[in-house]
């Protein structure tokens, strides 16, 4: 009989036309060369194939066709899962059989190549038969043709290794197809993209051992898109093991020790190895892993420990290996060191409804009454596949009436299978962490980062650590989330205290709001307040005693978004704040009020820890009833206050970074302390036109890097001789700012 080897061949990425995840015609692909095997080796190993159940492609009609692939043999080769070439003595005399060789192999799949009566290194060195049939092909060959044969010779040293019996690749064979394909659905959108990144990444052919991160949103598709993975380049390893929920199933040491059984299991397969211990399995997958080219792949990694017993070192895992780690966490993956990483992203807006119908309308495309709705769906789900699924299950064979309801519930709630999948990652955050998105979910989103680190406590350190874990993403510095995240974060704080709006730490929502001034039920557990007057419903009124249990308040802003009209451009609505209104501000770091409708801030104004003020619009005359050091005010605006008469005292504010008093038209004097500060790098005060003279202070201070003024400033109508030259020299002297302008306004 003759002897045969098996052997599974480098191979590149395929291109993106390759198939992914659909099933296969043909398990097994015989190539032959059909005079030289057909009606003896090749007719036993077919009928072995096929006894065994194996559903096999065999040329029964070859012909040379001048060389070319005939489209239904080309077919049977792209729907083939497994290649069994029997190369002959005379194989490489067929150009068709050369032709489809190459053809094979620029495929990522499994290739048992059988040496028949030919030395396997023949192949690898184009000697004795194969030498005189390169010498016959080459024979006044054109260039087109020399790079055919180049094509042909590389693809022959690929399978140019040492042989084994039929029965060995019969038992190869079985063994491939047996292998556990992972349920994955069928008619996936978007996952070619994904997959052929991935390849690129994986780089299978190369020898070395590597990890592949991937990482993304929660319900983004990362478990999916592993499956994927798995199910496309298993069948090229040894050994191959998917690992399912790593972070829920290692909580606790037994959890821990099952995971390890499992990695040991799947690629020792000894039913009664006895281990007691996670430190003795370490041992042993260091022992029985490194000779062995294994696939691994760990699913929803969410610590470092995690990896620590699974997978701590490549030195773990034989040549060739590839180890796979899923997690929403990227310091994570860092941290291990993993040769790549890939981010899974939402998807765009023709592939979300082409996912949400296959759920909603088992088909492609919506029916013609759910148009709208269909796409008001999808833009709600903002491209995160999980949110497509799960509404469109939900909405199956429903009315029109029930998507119009079940739409403007979602305006007002998430859907809980949803946000049971969201609220893992801020579950996974600790207790500052926590606070801090919650924070920026319920007030900061679209803000400049430096503003919010400035404004939140801690947001220094967390801001990255929510940006790692996919929580954020900072885009030119302004931090932005997917829709949903907003929509989870604002949920956790409804759900501290379902129908106690006084009780929750923040509060964005002007009925919300209105409902708890109203009824006096404030408490200290409300830490925020933004009310967008642009968005009320109904007049609003500010009571003493409606504020007097928030004494936790951090956050405090009124503002019009709409630039003091309402939501819908009609007049704006009312907000009455009575004449001696008081309310908590020792713990105070953020107050914003535009239109503050007082002369002044109130007598118990406190503000110890106050770090910005903007008052923009508003009636002051003055800021504050008493004058008192504070440290931690970093930005003060107050633009626009026309009836602003007096400027507060700038050495009870030493940590002035920015001052902002543009449009003041009744302020006449700027405190001298102002050049004293520090700290100070932008100063506005254009439009100030009483102002009459700058105080020498702020002369030569290069540390201000945006600086502005009006031409009156420095040069009016009737001034002469002297004083203009002061001015001008005054003028000289500022133009050391960084960043100086100058308005120019009517005189």
């Amino acid at each position: 009989m003759a002897s045969a080897n098996t052997q599974i061949i480098p191979y590149s990425p395929p291109p993106p036309s390759s198939r992914s995840s659909e099933q296969f015609t043909y398990e097994v692909f015989l190539s032959f060369r059909g005079e030289d095997t057909r009606y003896g080796f090749t007719d036993h190993l077919y009928e072995t194939l096929i006894s065994h159940g194996i559903v096999t492609f065999r040329d029964d009609n070859e012909l040379e066709r001048g060389g070319v692939i005939a489209s239904e043999l080309q077919k049977a080769i792209e729907e083939s899962k497994i290649f069994v070439i029997i190369l002959s003595e005379n194989y490489a005399n067929s150009r068709w059989c050369l032709d489809e060789l190459v053809e094979i192999s620029q495929l990522q799949r499994l290739i048992l190549p059988i040496f028949y009566h030919v030395d396997p290194s023949d192949l690898r060195k184009q000697t004795g038969s194969y030498e005189k049939a390169f010498f016959d092909h080459e024979k006044e060959a054109d260039e087109e043709k020399r790079e055919k044969i180049q094509k042909w010779r590389s693809a022959l040293t690929k399978v140019g290794h040492e042989a084994r019996l039929i029965k060995d690749i019969i038992n190869v064979i079985c063994k491939k197809l047996n292998s556990k394909l992972l349920d994955v659905e069928e008619n996936m959108v978007g996952m070619d993209s994904h997959l052929e990144e991935l390849r690129s990444l994986i780089k299978i052919e190369s020898n070395d051992v590597r990890m592949i991160g991937i990482h993304g949103l929660g319900g983004i598709g990362k478990t999916t898109v592993s499956k994927v993975v798995y199910n496309d380049i298993s069948l090229l390893f040894k050994s191959s093991i998917f690992i399912v929920d790593v972070r829920e199933r290692s909580q606790y040491y037994e959890g821990r020790l099952k995971l390890q059984k499992e990695l040991i299991n799947g690629v020792i397969k000894e039913k009664n190895m006895e281990i007691n211990s996670i430190q003795e399995v370490v041992s042993v997958i260091k022992q029985r892993l490194c000779s062995k080219k294994v696939l691994l792949i760990l699913d929803d990694v969410s610590k470092s420990e995690q990896l620590e017993f699974l997978a701590r070192k490549l030195d773990w895992f034989g040549p060739g290996s590839r180890i796979i780690i899923t997690t929403r966490d990227q310091r994570l993956l860092r941290e291990h060191e993993v040769h790549e990483s890939y981010e899974v992203k939402g998807l765009g807006y023709n592939k979300s409804i082409q996912l949400f119908c296959q759920y909603a309308f088992k088909k492609n495309s919506p029916e013609e009454d759910y148009v709208d709705l269909s796409n008001d769906m999808v833009d709600y789900a903002n491209g995160l596949p999980l949110a497509l699924k799960v509404l469109g299950s939900s909405l199956h064979g429903r009315s029109v009436r029930q998507w119009e309801s079940t739409l403007q519930k979602l305006k007002t709630r998430p859907h809980v299978d949803v946000h049971k999948v969201l609220k893992i990652s801020y579950e996974g955050l600790d207790d500052i962490e926590q606070q801090v998105l919650l924070d920026i979910t319920c007030f900061f989103r679209g803000c400049d980062k430096n503003d919010v680190t400035r404004l939140i406590e801690h947001a220094e350190s967390c801001i990255p650590v929510l940006c790692e874990k996919n929580l954020i993403t900072l885009y030119c510095n302004y931090i932005e989330m997917h829709d949903l995240i907003q929509e989870m974060g604002r949920e956790i704080a409804r759900q501290e205290h379902p129908k106690e709006p006084g009780k929750w730490s923040e509060l964005w929502d002007p009925a919300d709001i209105s409902l708890v001034l109203r009824n006096n039920t404030g408490t200290e557990d409300v830490k925020g307040i933004f009310l967008d007057m642009s968005r009320a419903r109904v007049a609003m009124e500010f009571t003493t005693e409606a504020f007097s249990k928030m004494k936790g308040l951090r956050l405090f802003k009124v503002y019009w978004s709409c630039g003091f009209t309402n939501h819908m451009g009609g007049e704006r609505t009312e907000l009455h704040v009575p004449k001696g209104f008081e309310f908590p501000s020792y713990d105070l770091r953020y107050l914003h009020w535009e239109g503050y409708p007082l002369e002044s801030l109130p007598s118990n104004f406190d503000g110890e820890n106050l770090v910005e003020l903007n008052l923009k619009h508003s009636s002051i005359k003055y800021l504050w009833q008493r004058e008192k050091l504070r440290e931690k005010l970093k930005v003060l605006k107050l633009s626009t206050c026309h009836q602003l008469t007096y400027m507060p005292c700038s050495s009870n504010m030493p940590n002035l970074e920015e001052v902002n008093i543009e449009s003041c038209g009744s302020l006449k004097k700027v405190d001298s302390w102002i050049g004293f500060l520090n700290n100070l790098t932008s100063l506005d005060l254009s439009l100030c036109q009483k102002i009459e003279k700058l105080p020498r202070t702020i002369q030569g201070r290069s540390g201000i890097h945006q600086g502005f003024i009006t031409r009156e400033h420095f040069c009016g109508k009737r001034e002469m001789g002297d004083v203009i030259r002061q001015k001008l020299d005054f003028f000289d002297s500022i133009k050391s700012w960084k960043n100086f302008s100058v308005l120019v306004s009517a005189c």
